[in-house]
């Protein structure tokens, strides 16, 4: 009997010392309210008060961390419920903590073939662009070993988001600003000077291909020259310079156009052209406006539109030209991020046109209007631009100089490469410019145009 007493409390012993390191393991693990809350305070992201998201099982004191945790992307919900005290793996704050950083897109264009990680076999599939992410910029030990699958400790969430934090801070901020916010900056900067001049100097080469035997290569070399003036908000004048070579011939060929656009209505001259034709573009600039940004006449990017190509921009090696000392802001859009973009413009735009049909006495324009306000006709449309998208390949590189000092962006320079195929043609294009800005905050004189020199446009 005294045997079995002493077995019995070595079985006891070993249980309680079991569910003690049990609740050790729980206690040291990291809830999702927990990390959320590490991670708002670490990346410095200001507080949502109020969401249209809903959560039953989250205290009132934490609804701003979730909401802000949600409305920023960084984690979602479950369905109705956020299931705050829930445990997280190593590979979801992995997961996080890049998307609190704004490197998702960045992470999912990574190498995901090689992981140097002893449980290799352990990590997600759909985690696999954020684990490589985390080797490469050292938020994880390199070769760690760390199971992906495994919950996360305190520990480890503290190394996690102390490394993610300093290369966050050192890498992905100039003067504490993150390159959104740079962006933004410079925007605002520009706009508060009220006025400013533009000059951009475009080369474009374009060869023209056909799939006839025999046809001979059409090549085209152009030189576009765009001087732009900008007042607040939204008065633009633009002249366009275009000078090119006849393939045929070889003669030089010059081209102009001048576009003004004041309250929203656009005036149009070009070459031959004695008076200026124009056009209201007010229903569709308001109806585009609402989805793209509020200055879209203007050369700044907007919250909205750094919304849509922020997540392609980075900070490249700071510079210095002519004296000055620049930030290099970098917006890489590739072939499936432009097609992305453009389609949403594209449906935005045919809706638009659908919606604000106007009745009116031109015959051809009233038969444009109602071709439009057909739904079939609608969808004919969207089918005819998706299969251009479809057959256009487009890379495109910015890069936004912005002055140290002034926090403006005086120069951008962009490269562009497309390739189309359309109707058994296929057309290669290689453009490079230059804009440079200056005059800010100077005296503006646009044209002053009478009804005298209008023409209405005729459809």
């Amino acid at each position: 009997m005294k045997i079995l007493k002493i077995v019995f409390a070595l079985v006891i012993s070993m249980i309680m010392s079991f569910t003690t390191v049990s609740m050790a393991q729980e206690n040291d693990s990291i809830s999702r309210i927990e990390l959320s809350k590490n991670i708002i305070d670490s990346f410095k992201i200001e507080l949502v008060k109020d969401s249209e998201s809903s959560f039953g099982d989250v205290k009132a004191e934490d609804l701003e961390y979730v909401y802000t945790i949600v409305d920023n992307k960084i984690a979602s919900g479950y369905g109705e419920s956020f299931k705050p005290d829930k445990g997280v793996t190593n590979e979801e704050a992995m997961t996080m903590i890049v998307r609190a950083m704004g490197e998702e897109k960045f992470a999912q264009k990574m190498d995901t073939e090689h992981i140097e990680l002893v449980y290799d076999e352990k990590v997600s599939d759909w985690a696999r662009p954020y684990v490589v992410y985390c080797i490469e910029k050292g938020i994880i030990e390199y070769g760690s070993d760390i199971d992906p699958s495994a919950i996360l400790t305190k520990e480890n969430c503290d190394s996690m988001i102390k490394n993610g934090a300093e290369y966050y801070n050192k890498e992905l901020k100039r003067d504490g600003l993150t390159v959104y916010d740079m962006l933004d900056k410079a925007g605002q900067n520009m706009l508060e000077k009220k006025t400013y001049k533009a000059t951009t100097n475009m080369d474009i080469t374009s060869t023209t291909k056909s799939e006839e035997e025999g046809t001979d290569d059409t090549v085209i070399n152009m030189n576009k020259v765009q001087e732009v003036q900008f007042e607040e908000p939204e008065t633009v004048y633009t002249k366009d310079t275009t000078i090119m070579k006849n393939p045929e011939t070889d003669e030089e060929m010059t081209m102009t156009s001048e576009v003004y656009m004041k309250d929203r209505i656009m005036y149009i001259k070009a070459d031959g052209q004695a008076k200026w034709t124009k056009m209201d573009m007010n229903p569709m600039m308001n109806e585009l406006q609402s989805m793209m940004g509020s200055s879209m006449n203007t050369s700044t990017l907007t919250k909205e539109q750094l919304d849509i190509f922020g997540m392609y921009a980075k900070y490249e090696a700071d510079e210095k030209i002519e004296g000055k000392d620049y930030y290099v802001v970098s917006i890489d859009i590739d072939d499936e991020s432009f097609k992305e973009i453009v389609k949403m413009i594209a449906d935005k735009a045919t809706e638009i046109a659908a919606a604000n049909v106007e009745a009116t006495e031109n015959k051809d324009k009233k038969n444009i209007d109602e071709f439009i306000d057909d739904s079939d006709n609608q969808e004919m449309v969207k089918e005819i631009i998706d299969t251009i998208i479809e057959n256009v390949k487009m890379d495109i590189n910015c890069k936004y100089y912005i002055d140290k000092e002034t926090k403006i962006y005086d120069k951008i320079k962009m490269e562009m490469d497309m390739n189309m195929n359309f109707m058994g043609m296929n057309n290669e294009a290689k453009v490079t410019a230059e804009s440079k800005y200056h005059d800010f905050g100077e005296k503006m004189e646009f044209p002053e145009i009478s009804e005298d020199d209008v023409e209405s446009m005729d459809l």
